[in-house]
């Protein structure tokens, strides 16, 4: 009789566990102070934020011409952090979408939503390549937003292995990966509006989209980010 009190008493132990954190899962915070992106200058890319990336004469390579922004995502804390991203594809026009992060690789050709591999982490105040590029097969676009998710290890009761359970949200980009025939390129438009200034990354009027970080001004009012290489 005591073995099964015992054996009842593990049980009850073992599924309050579980609930814990299915309940973690379902109720995830949102922590905007662990990781964060950045392009390759170092300049943080706000959550929100919306990136266009129309290099003017990308490297063609067998898979088609390889649109690559230089996009890195940067551990904040003195700590490793495992993180994945939840990868959402809306619009591809050509091509596939390839996405490395943070180890394992997704290659996807459709529109679609996937979450990579939490496989290995970020060390202590380190960036990490995005390694993600589209493979352009011919002029068009790829939109995809890109959620960082923040794992921590857990042990449960009989495990001797840990496994890494979702902590948080991470900050949410969106990446329009644009491949414009280079005589048209200032005529990149946002939802249909057209390009009304255009400004260098210093904030001054420039007369057309030049080499590094410009912004967009929309007649809709919108202003977005743009790396030209």
């Amino acid at each position: 009789m005591k073995s099964l009190k015992t054996l009842l008493l593990a049980g009850l132990s073992l599924m309050a566990f579980t609930t814990v954190y299915a309940q973690e899962e379902d109720e995830v915070e949102t922590d905007l102070t662990t990781l964060q992106f950045v392009d390759a200058d170092g300049n943080v890319i706000a959550d929100g934020a919306t990136v266009n990336f129309a290099p003017t004469d990308p490297e063609e390579t067998p898979g088609g011409f390889e649109i690559k922004p230089g996009i890195f995502v940067e551990n904040l804390t003195d700590e490793p952090v495992y993180t994945a991203a939840q990868v959402n594809i809306t619009a591809i026009s050509s091509g596939s979408l390839s996405c490395c992060f943070p180890m394992n690789c997704y290659n996807k050709s459709e529109p679609e939503e996937f979450t990579t591999n939490p496989s290995e982490p970020i060390q202590a105040k380190a960036k990490h390549s995005l390694n993600t590029e589209w493979y352009a097969e011919a002029y068009g676009s790829c939109t995809a937003s890109f959620q960082l998710k923040i794992y921590e290890e857990a042990l449960a009761p009989g495990q001797f292995v840990p496994t890494k359970v979702l902590r948080a949200n991470g900050p949410k980009i969106t990446v329009n990966f644009i491949y414009n025939d280079p005589a048209s390129i200032n005529g990149v438009s946002n939802d249909g509006a057209k390009a009304v200034a255009f400004y260098n990354a210093n904030g001054q009027q420039i007369n057309n989209l030049q080499k590094g970080l410009n912004f967009i001004k929309y007649s809709n009012g919108k202003t977005v980010k743009t790396v030209i290489k």
